[in-house]
């Protein structure tokens, strides 16, 4: 429930701005409150963002990108606070998923090329990040790596939610003028070949 309510209002707040010159850099702003949520997918409120101003979506991404990097630096700096004890009394359920395993594994044996590829994906991030804090990842090449990845996944979902509507309405068109066309032609021969 008040997930719901985090995510109603961050979406209140880009249909507030969604005329504003401004709109990018809120788009950021709700990028990095989701990511500071760690309940609320951004994901669905990016392509929101995007249909409401399809022309800006490259400015969406990067805002949007820069803006959950942030969050997510903020985040890894708690997380880096908190520590093995506190990280595991307060999160007991992340600490034992299946995506914990996975991503302290990954980040093992990668590194920071490991959170670049998570925060590309649509992998769950959250845990990936607990174990970069508090396995003590350089904070500069975390941040970036979390920009580039979070970045390239952006501008991938904008892209595609600022040419899906057109793309569909093009696809459709040009098969209902197929259909139409080999229904047209099936009626001529049916005619042609009803005897008079």
């Amino acid at each position: 429930m008040l997930r719901n309510s985090i995510e109603s209002g961050l979406m209140r707040a880009l249909v507030r701005r969604a005329d504003t010159r401004a709109f990018p850099m809120v788009v950021g702003g709700v990028a990095a409150a989701a990511t500071l949520s760690m309940s609320v997918p951004f994901a669905t409120l990016l392509v929101a963002a995007v249909l409401m101003a399809p022309r800006r979506w490259v400015a969406i991404s990067l805002w949007s990108s820069l803006g959950a990097a942030l969050g997510a630096a903020v985040l890894y700096l708690i997380f880096h606070h908190l520590g093995w004890a506190k990280l595991f009394a307060a999160y007991p359920d992340v600490v034992r998923s299946i995506a914990w395993r996975d991503a302290t594994r990954w980040l093992a044996q990668y590194g920071v090329v490991a959170l670049l590829v998570i925060a590309a994906t649509p992998l769950p991030l959250t845990p990936a990040l607990m174990f970069a804090a508090i396995s003590r990842l350089p904070v500069t090449e975390v941040v970036l790596a979390l920009w580039t990845g979070k970045l390239v996944k952006y501008l991938v979902y904008a892209w595609l939610a600022s040419t899906f509507p057109t793309r569909w309405i093009t696809r459709a068109h040009f098969r209902l003028m197929t259909l139409n066309a080999v229904l047209g032609r099936a009626g001529k021969v049916q005619a042609r070949s009803r005897p008079p």
